[in-house]
């Protein structure tokens, strides 16, 4: 394949607007030389390093010193309405503010088109005013006059403003006399940096800053010259094309799987990651990102690739190059046979070291399609990677890395002479931001490395560090929820500041091992300090240090939430640590609660009566219901109960040893008397007077009726589900008449009767006995109709499901065809009483459907089951007249009280759960759907005309002449009705049917 190397015209070409540039130093003798570069996203300062290369040898992260010429933006409505909305004194007309902002978006509209009419405009010396963008942060650099330099204190300050200002307009004038304003600036050209408003040249400090030595400082004072090298050209930079500096993905189209690279046992390798979701292309990773770089015989030079071009693909995250070397692994692969001929070496893919060839990093692209070989490549295009120097094909292998693993996912890449059609590689852009937001995360982990490291080693942190680290933590709080802020923005409260966390950048702070370093940083002080102790950071010495803790776990939080792989993660690495410091006011306590909960396979895992005792101590000191919270969300997750934890929250909590932690009712002169102990003291307060304290502002009688609410809810789900344990203690504690009590207590606050409510349904009506039942049952077998009319008041759901097998409504309704003929006496007449409790003898569900069992044993069954479901609707007959009375209530319905939805909820809640025990009969359950529906339609008073009494029975006269119970409801209502009556008329025949009914038996 002929190929060409690009040459480099920067020595004939003028600067235009869009062009993309470096500008270096040439110090001579003592001065400084090296690029203008950045500190990376974590730092808005202008530096040279030295150190780093310079135009024959550029910089290892040359993106870091390249800028974007773009003209001159205005900005005075956009000042005016950042002037307006920082304004802390008064609040502004918001109609007023409104005008302002449209003006901002306006001129910023108009600044762009400006910048797009004006591209490919030759840049004058004096004459053309232009703005220069950092490419790698898209942020602008700007001269802040009012702030002195950081080294030399009679400089101004240079930095970096992602918002812009007139302060970044600048001028380019000539170093020597051979140019004149007015004339064109030439690539190579020699120039002085001057701000329009400061009217300060830039220059390079001699001095070092601080925190890096190896870098000087950038300010505007006296004047240094800059020569300008060409990066990329305005006419190459196509959005369309693949150049130089763009960041793609390589992913494989036949595997479907992304070119990677990662560590694996102590060192970085490359390979093909096998990903388990149903579209891979959404498989992406941070560690599958590759920036190109199209070779040129100017190092400093790059421009739009071509098919004939020579390129180097540069692993975004670690910096090192994409190569290809001899492989030794003797394992087999069929590909690999197939490919290699008859060579006996072997290539696969790696990447570069310190040791490694220039040349052994050079690739070519071939097209999957005819094309010409001087035409650019298009982005998004398929590819053929060429290894230049060893002339092998690269292609996929099944050889794994990871063989260790239980499922390899790391898969080989191999380098062969022949050529595969099929070994093809998509080339996917990767959005600028989504670059940011990496190159964000990777400067960050290295920064907070660098002052971990520093401190591990028993240096001490100097104030610019303990301010920089405790911003850097700041910023990474707002990027992970998404919310980032400039330096000339107002900045929020990031311990208090809430939002939804970003998934991509959840992933982002795991790969990058950002979560790895702040680990570190809260690992450091107990163990570079032997003295020091978690409880010292309650000492004001230590402020910053209690405050930089905070923000870690706020990080650490927000990185975890809804994510299930970061959860693991955290909790199998640096749970232990979080643990040892519960309780010291840092969040750690607030961080694993939120990292476990509805977590259950971390529950299982990680939680142990310890942790479970660590809440309850710190419980016994702060007494904050938090904790109650906490203790209460280990039992349950996303709706199921995890019994282990259950069974441990319950023998931890319920102990004797710890019921000073807990609140208890007493009946004291027909008054409930609420019991707690508070710091060894025993205190007690009936709780109508804590009520009406809280109602008057008393600050300790709403936090105890708060806490008491919380203990509540952690009593529901130590219950949940049916868990004995809590329920058999827990019923003492609370009895049924006490809770019910409570719950229709009207001077109670709504939050602490939906409180009872909730325990009304989990401790003493969801236990055995009961069965849930199907409430309605609209399709059933021929042989379950009974041959009788049934009246709605006499059916009765839970007959249908208290036996198993399908037969049972054929032997019930057998039942009641017998008992029809027994002259007139009731079932429970016929039952003899010494076989009350007789055990239900199994259905035989394989004979003929004629085949009916003895109707005096059917008859025994039902009783048995109507004995028991008697016994219980008494002991709720209280509680459900309570529901239907509180549903009854106009003021249920409005919903404009927070509170009291809270009480309805949990008051509809205990309604289903007595429809599905079969509490109700078909009756009372039409009545209650339409007191449902009358108060969802705001029409309670109508439903309340007719009281909940039993319907009339429903016959085949009454249906045929459309008449059903209940006719003067609404029209949802009936339309409700009707679907039942519908059910009624399939479910049972009438009597002039029951002669068909035995004709098709036969």
């Amino acid at each position: 394949m002929a190929f060409k190397v690009e040459v480099s015209e920067s020595r004939c070409s003028y600067l235009h607007v869009g062009d993309i540039v470096s500008f270096f130093a040439e110090g001579s003798g003592t001065s400084v030389s090296g690029f203008i570069s950045t500190l990376g996203l974590v730092d808005d300062r202008v530096v040279v390093k030295p150190d780093e290369g310079d135009l024959d040898n550029p910089p290892a992260k040359f993106r870091d010193s390249l800028f974007k010429i773009v003209p001159m933006h205005r900005y005075s409505a956009q000042e005016q309405f950042r002037k307006a909305t920082a304004t802390a004194r008064s609040m502004p007309d918001v109609v007023i503010l409104q005008k302002l902002q449209a003006a901002a978006d306006q001129e910023r509209s108009r600044s762009d088109e400006e910048t797009t009419k004006q591209m490919g405009t030759p840049v004058l010396y004096h004459n053309t005013v232009i703005q220069l963008v950092h490419v790698k942060s898209n942020k602008y650099l700007t001269v802040q006059k009012r702030l002195p330099a950081l080294v030399e204190r009679r400089a101004m300050r240079i930095s970096l403003d992602n918002q812009g200002s007139e302060a970044a307009w600048f001028i380019l004038t000539p170093v020597y006399k051979l140019r004149s304003p007015g004339d064109s600036v030439v690539i190579g050209d020699k120039v002085i940096l001057m701000p329009v408003n400061a009217q300060q040249p830039f220059h390079v400090s001699e001095y070092s800053l601080p925190d890096h030595p190896n870098c000087k400082e950038v300010n505007a004072g006296e004047c240094s010259s800059w020569k300008i090298s060409l990066f990329m050209d305005n006419k190459e930079d196509n959005p369309e094309v693949l150049k130089g500096g763009d960041v793609v993905r390589l992913f494989h189209s036949e595997q479907e799987k992304f070119l990677t690279c990662d560590k694996h046992e102590g060192s970085l390798r490359v390979f093909l990651r096998t990903s388990g979701r149903i579209k891979r292309t959404d498989a992406t990773s941070s560690k599958a990102m590759w920036e190109v770089e199209v070779v040129n015989h100017d190092p400093c030079r790059s421009g739009a690739g071509h098919w004939n071009n020579l390129y180097r693909f540069k692993h975004l995250a670690t910096g090192h190059y994409l190569a290809a070397e001899v492989d030794h692994d003797s394992t087999l692969d069929p590909v690999r046979q197939k490919l290699k001929g008859q060579m006996d070496t072997v290539y696969h893919l790696t990447v570069d070291d310190n040791n490694t060839e220039t040349w052994l990093t050079i690739f070519e692209l071939e097209a999957t399609t005819i094309q010409q070989t001087d035409q650019t490549v298009p982005k998004n295009s398929y590819v053929r990677l060429r290894h230049v120097r060893t002339k092998s094909w690269v292609h996929a292998t099944s050889i794994p890395i990871d063989k260790d693993a239980e499922k390899p996912v790391m898969h080989k890449v191999g380098a062969a002479p022949t050529r595969e059609d099929k070994e093809a590689f998509a080339l996917m852009a990767v959005p600028p931001q989504e670059v940011r937001d990496l190159d964000f995360a990777n400067d960050a982990a290295k920064a907070i490395k660098t002052i971990a490291t520093k401190i591990e080693s028993g240096q001490q942190a100097t104030a610019n560090e303990k301010k920089y680290i405790i911003r850097l933590i700041e910023d990474l709080i707002f990027f992970v929820i998404g919310k980032e802020t400039s330096q000339s923005t107002q900045r929020p409260s990031a311990l208090t500041e809430e939002g939804e966390p970003d998934r991509d950048r959840q992933k982002l702070v795991r790969e990058q091992e950002v979560l790895k370093e702040i680990f570190h940083l809260l690992r450091i002080p107990l163990k570079v300090q032997p003295t020091f102790q978690m409880a010292d950071l309650a000492d004001k010495r230590y402020d910053a240090m209690h405050y930089l803790f905070c923000l870690c776990y706020r990080v650490i939080q927000h990185s975890q939430s809804n994510y299930r792989k970061n959860q693991e993660e955290i909790a199998n690495k640096y749970l232990s640590l979080m643990q040892s410091q519960i309780g010291f006011e840092v969040r750690a306590e607030d961080t694993i609660a939120a990292l476990v909960r509805n977590n259950s396979k971390l529950l299982e895992k990680h939680i142990h009566k310890k942790e479970i005792q660590t809440f309850v101590d710190l419980l016994r000191k702060s007494r904050e219901k938090k904790f109650l919270t906490y203790i209460g969300d280990l039992c349950v997750s996303k709706g199921m109960a995890i019994q282990r934890v259950q069974a441990m929250v319950c023998e931890v909590v319920l102990k004797d040893s710890n019921a000073d932690v807990l609140m208890t009712l007493s009946v004291e002169n027909e008054e409930i008397v609420l019991h707690w102990t508070e710091m060894g003291v025993a205190h007690s307060k009936s709780q109508m007077q804590l009520a009406d304290g809280a109602k008057t502002g008393n600050e300790d009688d709403t936090k105890n009726l708060d806490y008491f609410t919380a203990q509540l809810q952690l009593f529901c789900n130590m219950c949940f589900n049916r868990q004995y344990l809590a329920i058999l203690k827990i019923k003492e504690m609370l009895p049924i008449d006490i809770v019910l009590q409570c719950t229709e207590n009207k001077a109670l606050p709504f939050s602490l009767r939906a409180g009872f409510s909730h325990i009304m349904q989990c401790v003493h009506l969801d236990i055995n006995p009961q069965e849930t039942v199907n409430p309605v049952g609209y399709s059933r077998l021929w042989s379950q109709i009974p041959d009788s009319t049934t009246s709605v008041s006499e059916y009765s759901p839970w007959l249908e499901t208290g036996m198993s097998g399908s037969s049972f409504m054929h032997e019930v309704g057998a039942a009641l065809v017998s008992s029809k003929g027994s002259s007139g006496t009731s079932l429970e007449c016929q039952m003899p009483p010494d076989e009350d409790d007789a055990p239900m003898s199994p259905t035989n569900t394989e004979g003929s459907d004629d085949v009916l069992r003895d109707p005096a044993q059917c008859r025994r069954e039902k009783f048995k089951q109507t004995k028991h479901k008697e016994a219980e609707k008494a002991r709720i007959l209280k509680t459900m007249e309570f529901v239907e009375q509180y549903l009854a209530l106009p003021s249920v319905w409005s919903f404009e009280d927070k509170e009291q939805n809270l009480l309805t909820y949990e008051v509809v809640c205990l309604a289903r759960m007595m429809v599905y025990f079969g509490f109700y009969n078909f009756s009372k359950l039409l009545q209650l759907t339409r007191v449902l529906l009358s108060g969802l339609d705001n029409k309670i008073g109508i439903a309340m005309m007719s009281p909940l009494s039993p319907t009339p029975a429903m016959t085949r006269r009454t249906i045929d002449a459309g008449k059903g119970p209940g006719e003067e409801g609404s029209a949802l209502g009936k339309l409700v009705q009707a679907a039942a009556t519908s059910f009624f008329t399939h479910a049972y025949a009438s009597e002039d049917d029951k002669e068909s009914k035995k004709t098709a038996k036969e």
